[in-house]
């Protein structure tokens, strides 16, 4: 271990969903310690590194209120990224694609801690365009699926 470094362990979500047979990805405004566009991640809290998709669930709920979704798959995917100060070494320990109604209402104040003050539902190239960072960017870029939808 780095150091001095905090490790936080996340997961991720690509959330979609298919509207007059095209994809539709949610996108969030973040507003706590950074301003920018990014897909849903939260952190794992203690115990739930054995279940890591129960952790997701539950960041999928805390950071947008919606009820009806299913986890499609894992991407087997790890990131690694720092925060500014480089105090932190963030690791996204899987990428989950999760399918959810777009018609859902979404609900960003839930909770106590405001991290998002906006979100919106985008084709593909608008999420590569508003997405902040080049790793999220990246997984919308490079999704494929066999129904090819995306």
């Amino acid at each position: 271990m780095e150091k001095g470094i905090k490790i936080s362990k996340k997961v991720q979500a690509i959330i979609y969903d298919i509207k007059e047979e095209k994809p539709y990805f949610l996108i969030l405004h973040r507003i706590l310690r950074w301003k920018g566009w990014e897909l849903l991640k939260g952190t794992l809290e203690d115990g739930e590194e054995d279940n890591i998709t129960k952790a997701l669930e539950r960041e999928i709920k805390e950071e947008t209120n919606l009820k009806d979704f299913k986890i499609e798959k894992s991407l087997n995917k790890k990131i690694i990224f720092y925060n500014k100060e480089r105090t932190v070494k963030n690791i996204i320990l899987d990428v989950f694609i999760v399918r959810a109604d777009i018609e859902q209402k979404i609900s960003l104040h839930k909770n106590s801690v405001i991290e998002h003050d906006d979100y919106k539902w985008v084709d593909k190239e608008t999420a590569i365009k508003m997405l902040t960072f080049d790793n999220a960017k990246e997984l919308i870029k490079n999704l494929k699926d066999k129904r090819k939808d995306f």
